[in-house]
């Protein structure tokens, strides 16, 4: 486990009173005297600890509770990712290092608990010690949905830039690059832009500043980036970098231009093949082993193609100006920490191996733009995963890739992600990706793919090669939709809860039926054959032959179904109405999704006399499955 310094230097100052220099400290805890400034700056914004010429000292005064710099949220999400990798965690270790009394710790964790249950984990102590109990993937789907609520779909945008950057008109920046970006026929996704705008924002607040790079590019670096200007030169990159420099009234140095070019090119095309040569080879290799370990440590798969390049330019850059003992200055830093402590801890990871690696000091400035460029692959992951995985099979020859890829991107914006361009099918690995391959496009060629879906169209993109994309891109989104129907279905009706009645019954004696075994399996309570009969009191929930009957007040213990089949028919009312299908649900509140879910899919199928006489025909659950997902 790693060890926690911040917390080895506050228990130093606690356990010994008056002034002590960063000299003391780094020799006491065992790491240099920038990390000790480091790790003292979050003590000293919260008044946890003093500072001076003298050094540092614990403030006795201050309450407990305040010491931590964190609001209750950012100690609950940080403590569930720990959870999730870590073989247990000691409530008075936790106590200590939040400055949270017991009884405050254990509330917290409750709570936390109570999060876990919704992924079927359960936190459960022993003795001093809390340990989190379930699956691996169950404790990843934690995770993701972690990053997800920090990510908040845009980790990075123009509000939050302009909030951040408020001597830069952040706004005219934004309409300028999706002028041009129109105009070059560019196509930028939501990552894309956030990316661009940015840099351009922080490279212009610095300009505005005075800003000077402190390291000159090596003459060898100059060669490389007038390669990349020649080989790779963009019109949009040029005008947006001379356009900016015109409306703002500066002048952007040789290196401060070059580096912006590279980001502007590595965000408008997804064909990095010249990435080395605007970066080192030990950089490149360096930032694999970074991703790597984030992985290994924190189960977050950063492996994005656009994360990895962009991330190794930044990376560059950063070796470069710690070399030369210079900070990037951010603005943006305490509101990342407190906002979204995961992605900030997940910085932080790569920080110190970056310290451990390079022997570099990481300013807490420097861990923020790290956080930021996690925080937005994050954020293009999650927003993308709804989308299929494309790979384009483009035979290498007179045709501009990028305005192709562009395009076929701009089209089907809403359906596809372009994870990659190939030129023959033996670069089709699944290895290569950061996800499985959906389909392939194949453009001007027509090979037969054993182990892929794909289509054939021609380099211009007609109507007709729109039509072949799109009947693809149905396909398998139907196919999506009946294997995920099938599997929840699976989970909220297990065969356990399937049963065909043969003789004619009444709409109660199947209540009580199926609610005296519910109860025995402890998905439902006594109360909850009343409620079933209240809900039908207010409006029937029968519609034809098939009836959703449920309670209103979803008390359910867990969320289950159960299935019955009724061929001679139930008699459901006053009326006469007789039903041949029934789905009782048991909800519990913390799973309306769920229901949501299974109740718009079940209503849309049952609504189709055809579709009931096909599924009361059915012999076994096994076949009423299979029957009900071929009707979606």
């Amino acid at each position: 486990m790693r060890k926690d310094h911040k917390k080895a230097l506050w228990e130093y100052l606690q356990a010994n009173p008056g002034w002590h220099t960063s000299n003391e400290l780094a020799v006491e805890i065992g790491v240099s005297t920038r990390s000790i400034k480091r790790y003292a700056k979050d003590l000293v914004d919260s008044s946890a600890i003093f500072v001076s010429e003298k050094g540092y000292k614990a403030n006795q005064q201050q309450s407990l509770q305040k010491n931590s710099g964190m609001s209750y949220e950012s100690v609950k999400r940080i403590l569930t990712n720990e959870f999730t990798r870590e073989d247990s965690l000691n409530i008075y270790d936790l106590s200590d290092r939040f400055y949270l009394s017991e009884s405050t710790m254990i509330k917290l964790l409750r709570e936390i608990n109570d999060y876990f249950k919704n992924f079927n984990l359960n936190l459960k102590r022993s003795g001093d010690d809390w340990s989190l109990h379930g699956s691996e993937i169950d404790k990843r789907r934690v995770i993701s949905d972690v990053l997800y609520k920090e990510s908040g779909q845009t980790f990075i945008g123009s509000k939050t830039i302009q909030e951040s950057f408020p001597d830069v008109d952040v706004k005219g920046l934004a309409t300028r690059i999706k002028r041009l970006a129109s105009f070059y026929n560019i196509y930028l996704n939501v990552f894309d832009f956030n990316n661009v705008l940015l840099h351009v924002t922080i490279a212009t607040h610095r300009a505005k500043n005075g800003y000077q790079p402190q390291n000159k590019l090596s003459k060898n670096n100059s060669q490389k980036n007038e390669k990349i200007d020649k080989k790779q030169g963009s019109a949009f990159s040029t005008e947006l970098i001379n356009g900016i420099e015109e409306n703002e009234k500066l002048k952007f140095s040789n290196e401060e231009r070059q580096s912006l070019f590279l980001v502007i090119q590595f965000s408008i095309t997804r064909k990095h093949g010249d990435l080395e040569d605007t970066i080192s080879h030990d950089t490149a290799l360096l930032v694999d082993q970074l991703i790597k370990y984030v992985s290994s440590t924190l189960n977050i798969d950063l492996r994005s193609l656009n994360f990895r390049d962009q991330f190794a330019i930044h990376i560059q850059r950063l070796l470069e100006r710690s070399s030369h003992g210079y900070v990037e200055r951010n603005p943006m830093t305490s509101k990342i920490r407190e906002s979204s402590p995961i992605i900030y801890e997940c910085a932080v990871l790569i920080s110190n191996r970056l310290e451990e690696l390079k022997d570099v000091s990481i300013d807490d400035d420097e861990i923020a733009y790290i956080a930021m460029h996690i925080g937005n692959a994050v954020s293009e992951y999650i927003t993308e995963l709804h989308k299929l995985y494309v790979v384009v099979l483009l035979p290498d020859y007179q045709i501009d890739n990028n305005v192709f890829i562009s395009r076929l991107e701009r089209l089907f914006s809403q359906d596809i992600v372009v994870g990659g361009v190939v030129n023959t099918p033996d670069q089709l690995k699944e290895s290569h990706y950061s996800r499985s391959i959906d389909f392939v496009v194949q453009v001007n060629s027509n090979y037969t793919l054993q182990n892929s879906a794909y289509t054939n169209i021609s380099q211009f993109l007609t109507q007709h090669d729109y039509r072949k994309i799109d009947m693809v891109i149905k396909s398998i989104r139907h196919t999506q939709k009946k294997n995920n129907f099938t599997n929840n279905l699976k989970q909220f009706f297990s065969p356990e809860n399937f049963e065909i009645i043969t003789k004619k019954i009444s709409r109660d004696s199947v209540f009580k039926e199926v609610c005296n075994k519910l109860e025995k399996m402890d998905i439902v309570n006594a109360e909850f054959f009343d409620q079933l009969k209240e809900r039908e009191k207010m409006s029937s929930t029968a519609f034809g032959k098939v009836a959703i009957p449920h309670s209103l007040q979803m008390s359910a213990l867990k969320t289950q179904g159960y299935i019955v089949i009724a061929p001679k028919g139930i008699k459901w009312d006053a009326t006469g109405n007789e039903v041949n299908l029934v789905f009782v649900l048991a909800v519990n509140k913390d799973n309306k999704s769920s229901y949501r879910n299974i109740f718009d899919d079940l209503s849309q199928i049952a609504i189709d006399p055809k579709n009931i006489s096909k599924l009361i025909s059915a012999k076994n659950y096994d076949e009423f499955v299979e029957e009900l997902a071929e009707l979606l």
